[in-house]
Order: C-alpha cells, then structure tokens, then sequence
C-alpha cells in the first residue's frame, strides 16, 4: 500500500472521528437543553416559571391601536348584558380570569406539583393549524403536563392543542370557574339547556380544552364554530379575517400563504414575511383584525372566521367551543 493511499485513509478516519464527535456533542446538547439534571438526579426545569422563559414582545407586540385591532373591548358585565356571543363580530372580553384559582394553581410550579399525570394531546403547531385543532386526530400524541413541559416544551416544536380531550372534573376543572358566559349556562342548568330543543352542535357545553406552549408557536389559518379563548398566562398575537370575506376561496388561499409556494409558513413567519406583501396588510387592517390578546382576557371569535394566533412567551390558556362534546 502506498504512502498516498495510507495518508488518504487516516484522513478520511479522522473526518469520520470528527463527525462522530460533532454528532454526540448534539445530542448532548439536545439532550441538555430538554431538561437539567441536578447532582441528585432530580430534572431542573430550564425555565422555572412562564415569566422567564423567552419571549418575543418585541417583535410580535403591538398597543391594539383601533386601526390596528378594530375590534369591541369589552368588560365581563358588557358582554353577559349584550349576549355578544350570539354576534358576528370578533369581541375582546377583558378581566375574564379574576377569581380563578388558576391564576394561583397554573403557575409551572404549581401546575406540576397538583396536576403532572394530567393527560394531554401535543402535536405540531405548523401540522394541527393545517389540518384544523378539531380534525388533527392522528397528529396529536397523547403525554402527561409532567412530560410535556419536562421533555417537549422548549426542546420541539410540540404544542398542547387538543379540542377534543376534555379537561377531567375535579380540581383542575374548578381552577377555571366561574366559567364565562355562554359556557357556564350548561354547566349551571344542562337540564334545562337540553330541554329547550336547541341542536347540539349550537349548545355551549360545559367543555374547556387546555393549550399550553412557548414562544412564536401558535396555528396557522384555521376555521372552526363559534369558540372562545381566555389565557391565564402569556399572551397571544391574533390575525383574523372576515368569514364572508374569504367565502371567495381564492380570495381566501391568497391571503393565508404564498400562493408561489406550496409550503404553508408557521405562524410568526406569515407575519415576517407575508403580512406586508400583496395586500395582505389592507385586507387585514379593512376587512379583519390584528389584535393581541393579554393575560386575563377572553378572546371570542365567531363561526367560519379564519384566524391564526401567535404566542407570545410561554402561554396557557382554556378554549370553549360550541358544539363540541369531547371525550375523557
């Protein structure tokens, strides 16, 4: 063998060494970045509370300017009197959360110490805004809140989102009580509520779905029945877009992606990169909102209007939909 071929050879074993390294030093940083071990072997959360992880207001914030947002915000009181959730229009309902022990037993510490065996649904927020939260199926994977924020939270792109598992009675229901309006009529008197001959799929049942995920996550362009959103901590960036606007369906695929791209954009690269392009801007600040939604408020969106949301910081919030009856 020739002293060009041996020199060839310890080369190419040394690239191979150096890859090898380099691959191990990833998943141990992968691996360190899903949770931190202490000396004694218990799991280190990363981010102790949702205030201290990442957080992007710089970027995604805005002051809700009428302009900007356009839309009613209104107070617990102005929303029960108006009935308002019999409306068309998107509301913003302020103060929502006052009285929750949530706002006491949901904090990351707290969360874990009451509720860790908690079973959730996570997927992929780019994959359960396309297929829509309601009809994601087999794109949710079933974990616990422990594993969830322990292993998945800052570590992938999963986010708790599932519509249709119900959170359980008990302790971690009555933490969001009282339930806003229309849902807390079900929850007082569902007797009644079944008696009056109302469908089903337009009763407000006594049904919260939780959501919990960090930062710039949140579903692309989806539509879906009457529902509202009320976050506990966090805060959520909103872009709606009228329903009998889009009911022209090239209308509606032009505004929600790059018709020149097949590949639909994640939540906070629509804004970055999509917002201000073809008109996207006019038709949203004209015929749509943009608003973002603050601790403590309840964010309610009418049926058929398409939306798509953005967290911004770790975010925790409870959904209500009408119509939907989930399952333990």
């Amino acid at each position: 063998m020739s002293k060009g071929t041996i020199s060839a050879i310890v080369l190419i074993l040394a690239l191979l060494c150096d890859n090898l390294r380099l691959r191990m030093k990833t998943s141990n940083d992968a691996s360190t970045d899903r949770n931190l071990s202490s000396e004694d072997g218990e799991i280190k959360l990363r981010y102790k509370t949702w205030e201290e992880a990442p957080a992007s207001y710089e970027e995604f914030d805005h002051d809700n300017h009428p302009s900007v947002c356009r839309l009613p915000v209104v107070t617990v009181e102005e929303w029960e009197k108006g009935r308002m959730w019999e409306g068309e229009t998107p509301v913003i309902v302020k103060n929502v959360t006052d009285g929750w022990k949530a706002l006491e037993h949901w904090t990351k510490e707290e969360l874990l110490r009451r509720y860790p065996d908690i079973v959730v649904g996570m997927g992929n927020s780019k994959d359960l805004g396309q297929t829509g939260p309601d009809q994601a199926g087999d794109a949710l994977t079933r974990t616990t809140i422990h594993d969830y924020i322990h292993n998945w939270m800052h570590s992938s792109n999963k986010y708790i989102f599932d519509r249709n598992l119900r959170i359980p009675d008990g302790g971690f229901l009555e933490d969001c009580q009282p339930y806003p309006m229309p849902t807390r009529m079900f929850a007082e008197d569902p007797d009644a509520l079944f008696g009056s001959g109302m469908p089903e799929n337009l009763m407000w049942k006594d049904h919260l779905a939780l959501t919990i995920g960090h930062d710039t996550q949140g579903l692309t362009f989806h539509r879906h029945n009457a529902a509202w959103n009320a976050v506990i901590f966090g805060a959520k960036r909103w872009i709606l877009y009228d329903a009998e606007r889009i009911s022209n369906i090239t209308r509606l695929k032009t505004m929600t992606r790059d018709v020149r791209n097949p590949i639909q954009l994640d939540t906070a690269n629509w804004i970055r990169k999509l917002y201000n392009k073809d008109d996207r801007k006019y038709e949203i600040r004209n015929y749509g909102h943009d608003c973002v939604q603050r601790a403590g408020e309840m964010m309610y969106v009418p049926r058929g209007w398409a939306h798509m949301v953005l967290n911004i910081g770790d975010t925790v919030a409870v959904v209500s939909e009408r119509g939907l009856d989930g399952v333990n």
